[in-house]
């Protein structure tokens, strides 16, 4: 892990805010290239603050943040339940550096603390390579609806722990 890293911790009500704003940026720049503007509005529409407020609220969630020169720079939600990662997101300027790795593996380690022998995800184009380096089996294509109108291509994809 990068020296720089200065924590990785449970997400809490304050910084949702700022979660928002990595998870805006990292759609619409990190995945800039491998989906339609379309595509990349409707998912920005289903961003919002109170989504990861629920999360921490969650019985069966937890959502992790990891900051990087003392700014929140990256995140993840999992979800217990569905033994998923709902979610993981690196500021896309920050990429390369560790942080996407130490989230994942921090996840990891949960799923196992929780007696989880699975972890599964639906990755975006751009992100399958990041989860094969990282041993996860692509399964194959699904599909993310967004809306009634639109849709994006993804991987499903799974690791035994």
């Amino acid at each position: 892990m990068n020296l720089l890293i200065t924590q990785l911790r449970p997400a809490t009500f304050e910084d949702c805010d700022e979660i928002y704003e990595v998870h805006r940026l990292a759609v619409r720049y990190t995945c800039l290239h491998a989906y339609t503007p379309a595509i990349l509005n409707a998912w920005l529409q289903l961003l919002n603050v109170e989504g990861y407020r629920a999360a921490i609220q969650s019985n069966h969630k937890t959502l992790w943040v990891i900051e990087y020169k003392h700014r929140i720079s990256g995140f993840f939600l999992l979800d217990f339940q569905e033994a998923q990662l709902d979610a993981l997101y690196v500021h896309p300027f920050l990429h390369g550096k560790g942080l996407g790795t130490a989230l994942l593996q921090r996840a990891e380690t949960l799923c196992l603390q929780a007696d989880l022998s699975i972890l599964s995800l639906y990755a975006s184009t751009n992100s399958t390579s990041f989860y094969e380096l990282n041993g996860y089996e692509n399964l194959g294509e699904a599909v993310m609806p967004f809306n009634a109108d639109i849709s994006a291509n993804c991987s499903l994809m799974r690791k035994f722990l």
